[in-house]
């Protein structure tokens, strides 16, 4: 299935679900919970909250469905509450911890290609930048995860998390920065 054919059936199942069609939804939330689910569990690193987050986001599109603009990408408008949802989650803990998850490379921990060795660095270097991560701000954290985990355009990412295009490259440039530096000296500590 295409992008486009993909959009164009989600516009149809927004249709659907405006005309209150419980089965179109279901189809909906099918279609988008694992990139919906990978995305909240990013940004709240707790497979409870990132579910939370994920319920809390179709609850909200099932109960604001007829405000949705069917021609628009559904995923979009996922990332958008789903972010926005964490923000307020956050600020409404006393403590949070900000962490995400990094995958130890899944892709590439499965290729028969790497050694033992190349394994066990790949996956030590996905923790220590899980570790380093807890440490970035929550917007950076936010752009950081959208546009370097998620793979998302720059406009994407501004129109998620309505923050200014030159917010967003600033953003994105001081969380790589902070991950580099820290990676970096957390390295040279351990040689």
């Amino acid at each position: 299935m295409t992008n486009s054919n993909t959009h164009n059936n989600d516009a149809e199942l927004i249709k659907a679900c405006q005309a209150n069609d419980h089965e179109a939804f279901r189809l909906l939330v099918q279609r988008h919970q694992a990139t919906a689910f990978r995305f909240a569990f990013r940004l709240a690193c707790e497979n409870a909250d990132a579910e939370d987050l994920c319920q809390m986001a179709f609850i909200r599109i099932w109960n604001y469905r007829q405000k949705l603009q069917p021609e628009a990408r559904f995923s979009t408008l996922l990332y958008t509450i789903i972010s926005r949802l964490w923000i307020d989650t956050g600020r409404s803990k006393k403590h949070r911890a900000l962490t995400r998850h990094v995958e130890p490379l899944n892709d590439q921990l499965a290729s028969n290609e790497l050694s033992p060795e190349m394994l066990s660095l790949n996956s030590d270097l996905a923790e220590r930048i899980k570790r380093l991560s807890k440490k970035l701000p929550p917007r950076q954290l936010l752009v950081f995860t959208l546009r370097d985990l998620e793979d998302l355009s720059i406009n994407e990412v501004v129109r998620i998390t309505g923050i200014s295009t030159a917010g967003v490259k600033t953003n994105l440039s001081l969380a790589r920065r902070k991950l580099r530096e820290r990676l970096k000296a957390i390295t040279e500590v351990s040689l």
